[in-house]
C-alpha cells in the first residue's frame, strides 16, 4: 500500500503525524510526505522521504497563517468574528453572520494561504505519477483532500486537538440548511469547487471532512461530532534531540516546567515571563523554563530556583516534573497528558481555551485565560497543582485514558482494512 501524508510547512504540525508514518513504513508500506519546501528538513530529519511541492520563493514572503488568523480574530478581522468563541460549550449559540464571517476569514488567512494553486498543482502531478492508495492530511492542509478526490482514493484527517474548525463548519451547514437557497453563501465550497474543477473533479463535503478521522487525543477531550473516527495513542515526538546531563539526575525538589512553545504565544499573558519567574522565586521548586534567545534576554536576572534551556525533549523532561505551565500547544498538552502531569494552561485564543477548559473540567489541570495570567494568579495556580491531590489523580486518570488508545502499529491494520473496503465499494481493483 502506498500512503501519502500531506502537511502544512510547520514542524509542530508534522510531529504528531510522524509515529503513524513510521508505523506504516515499518509494516512494509511505502510512505511519502508532501508539503511546501519549508517542511522538507523536518520530514527528512524524521527519517522519512519528503516531496516538496509549491513555490518556495512565493511562500517565503507569506506570513504564517495561523498566527495571522489569531491576530485577525483577536483584533476583529470582521465585526462578526471579533469575539468568536471556539470553546463555547453550546455551538447552537453561534449565529449565521458570525459563522459566515469566520468561514471567510479562515479561507483567506488560513486554508488558501497554505493550499496555494502552485502547491496543489504540484501535489496533483506527483500523486498522479506515484498513485497513493490512501492520503492522510493534517487539518489545515486541505490539498490532501483535493488530491485524494481527484484520484478517487480514500483520505483521512489526522487531528491532534479539539476539532474546533469542523464543529464550526457543522454548525454553519446546519444554519445554512435553514436559509433561503438564494442566501446560502458557502465560501469553503466555492473555493474548493473552483480548485477541484481545474483538475476535473467536483466538490462534496468529504473534501472538508475526510472519509474518516484519525484522532490522537484522549476520547474524553474530544468534541461530539458524530464522525467515523479511528482513535490512536499520541506518541511524543519533538524531532532530533539529545538528553542533557542534568536531566539524568533525579530532581531533589519538585520540578516545574514552564514552556512557551515555538511561537511564544505566552507573550500575550498579563505578566511577562520574567515577572512570572520572579513571582515564583521563593517557592521550594526547581523551575525548568524553555526560552529562546530573545525571551532569555527579556528575562534579565534569573531566580536561583530557575534553569533556562533553549530546548529539551518533553518526553524526557515531563516524567521528572510535578507540574507544567504552558501555552496550550498541541505537543506540549499531549505530552503532559501522556505522562500524567498536572497542567496550567495559559490560554491565548484559537483552540487553547477549549483545551484548557476541558482539561480543568476533567480535573487534570487548570485554565487561566492569558489576560488573567497575572503574577499572583499563576503563582497560586502552580501551588495548587503541586499540593492538590485531586489534580494529581485527575492527571493520572487522563494519562490512563490516553495510553489506553491503540498504538500507531495497532492502527495500521485498521487503515489497511478501510482502504480495501473503499476499493470494493468503489469497484476498484486491489493492487
Amino acid at each position: 500500500m502506498r500512503v501519502l501524508f500531506v502537511c502544512m510547512p510547520h514542524p509542530t504540525h508534522w510531529f504528531p503525524l510522524v509515529p503513524l508514518a513510521w508505523a506504516l513504513r515499518s509494516a512494509g508500506h511505502e510512505v511519502r510526505v508532501a508539503g511546501q519546501p519549508d517542511l522538507t528538513d523536518a520530514v527528512t530529519g524524521s527519517g522519512l522521504t519528503a516531496v516538496p511541492v509549491g513555490d518556495a520563493e512565493w511562500y517565503a514572503t507569506d506570513p504564517w497563517a495561523p498566527e495571522l488568523l489569531g491576530e485577525l480574530l483577536a483584533a476583529g478581522g470582521s465585526e462578526h468574528v471579533q469575539h468568536f468563541d471556539f470553546a463555547r460549550a453550546d455551538p447552537a449559540g453561534w449565529d449565521w453572520a458570525g459563522l459566515l464571517g469566520l468561514e471567510k476569514v479562515m479561507i483567506g488567512a488560513l486554508f488558501a494561504s497554505f493550499n496555494t494553486d502552485p502547491m496543489i498543482d504540484d501535489l496533483v502531478a506527483f500523486a498522479r505519477s506515484w498513485g497513493p492508495d490512501l492520503v492522510i492530511w493534517e487539518p489545515f492542509t486541505l490539498a490532501g483532500a483535493v488530491v485524494a478526490t481527484v484520484l478517487g482514493v480514500p483520505h483521512a484527517r489526522l487531528v491532534y486537538g479539539p476539532d474546533i474548525t469542523l464543529r464550526a463548519r457543522q454548525e454553519f451547514l446546519r444554519l445554512a440548511a435553514r436559509r433561503d437557497p438564494a442566501d446560502r453563501e458557502d465560501p469553503t465550497a466555492e473555493w474548493l469547487s473552483a480548485v477541484l474543477a481545474r483538475h476535473g473533479a467536483r466538490y462534496d463535503e468529504t473534501v472538508r471532512t475526510g472519509h474518516f478521522t484519525i484522532d490522537t487525543t484522549p476520547p474524553g477531550t474530544r468534541l461530539p461530532l458524530d464522525r467515523t473516527t479511528v482513535g490512536m495513542r499520541h506518541v511524543p515526538y519533538n524531532g532530533p534531540a539529545v538528553v542533557p546531563d542534568w536531566l539524568r539526575v533525579p530532581p531533589s525538589r519538585p520540578r516545574v516546567c514552564l514552556t512557551l512553545g515555538v511561537s511564544g504565544e505566552m507573550d500575550r499573558s498579563a505578566a511577562s515571563v520574567g515577572e512570572l519567574l520572579a513571582g515564583m522565586a521563593d517557592l521550594d521548586v526547581e523551575i525548568v523554563a524553555t526560552l529562546d534567545a530573545a525571551h532569555r534576554e527579556q528575562v534579565g536576572r534569573l531566580p536561583a530556583n530557575t534553569r533556562v534551556v533553549d530546548f529539551v525533549p518533553l518526553h524526557d523532561l515531563l516524567p521528572t516534573c510535578a507540574a507544567i505551565v504552558h501555552h496550550g500547544g498541541v505537543g506540549t498538552r499531549a505530552a503532559a497528558e501522556t505522562h500524567g502531569v498536572p497542567q496550567l494552561m495559559i490560554a491565548y485564543g484559537w483552540d487553547t481555551l477549549a483545551k484548557a477548559r476541558r482539561t480543568e473540567e476533567l480535573g487534570a489541570g487548570l485554565c487561566l485565560p492569558a489576560a488573567e495570567a497575572t503574577v499572583d494568579a499563576v503563582r497560586a495556580a502552580v501551588l495548587r497543582l503541586l499540593t492538590d491531590p485531586a489534580l494529581r489523580a485527575g492527571a493520572r486518570a487522563l494519562r490512563d485514558e490516553a495510553t489506553a488508545q491503540p498504538t500507531p502499529a495497532d492502527v495500521v491494520p485498521v487503515l489497511e482494512k478501510m482502504v480495501l473496503e473503499h476499493r470494493v465499494t468503489a469497484g476498484g481493483e486491489r493492487r
